[in-house]
Order: C-alpha cells, then structure tokens, then sequence
C-alpha cells in the first residue's frame, strides 16, 4: 500500500531548482506537471510501507519532517545571502504557505495537514 504527499510549490525560475533538489535530498519525488504558470511544480511523494519505517503514518511523518527541515534549510540560506525566499506551498483545501513569513514550526505543521476528504 502506498501513501502520497501531495503539494504544489510555487517559486520564481531562479529559485525553483534550488528548492526542487533540498527536496528530493529529502527523499521526495518532484513532477514537473504541465500548467499555465511555469513557476508551480508538484511535489508529489510515494511512501511505500514495505520501505524503511514501518507504517505508512509514521514515513509520512518522517518524509515531513525532512521536507520541513530541507525547506526551513534553504530559507535561512536565503536570508543569510539577503535575500527574500519566494515561495509558496499550495494545496487543495488548505491554506497557502508562504515560506517569506512562515515559521519553521508553520512550515512543518503545513506538511503534516491533511487536506479534508470531498
């Protein structure tokens, strides 16, 4: 059985591959699905149960928190240099995440939300 994590990030061009490699260093798999807005990318993650943790809730949480760690990482890396991160996480009813103004506690509760069933 599989679990997915499913997110869509929105950054500027020059930002973008930054942020897509601290995500896969997470272990997350990133899809680069055909929209309007070159910017988005989806991050889409599979976590199979049969992989290093045991359940599928608690590699979730794992997967999570490393994306969480990677995300608030390349943030202070940002501001270090001066600069604003640019970036914001959407998904399907939930709140958008704007990594400028979030803190890093925000950022990994935004991850951990599940998004409401239809």
């Amino acid at each position: 059985m599989n679990h997915n994590l499913n997110f869509t990030l929105e950054c500027p061009p020059d930002e973008r591959e930054t942020i897509v490699i601290a995500i896969r260093a997470a272990g997350a798999e990133v899809q680069r699905e055909p929209t309007r807005d070159i910017d988005w990318q989806t991050v889409v993650v599979v976590i199979d149960e049969i992989g290093r943790v045991a359940t599928g809730v608690t590699a979730a949480i794992a997967l999570a928190e490393k994306i969480a760690e990677k995300l608030n990482a390349w943030r202070a890396t940002m501001r270090r240099q001066g600069k604003t991160p640019r970036a914001v996480l959407r998904r399907p009813g939930q709140p958008p995440l704007d990594l400028s103004t979030a803190t890093d506690q925000e950022v990994l509760a935004w991850l951990l939300r599940t998004s409401p069933c239809p």
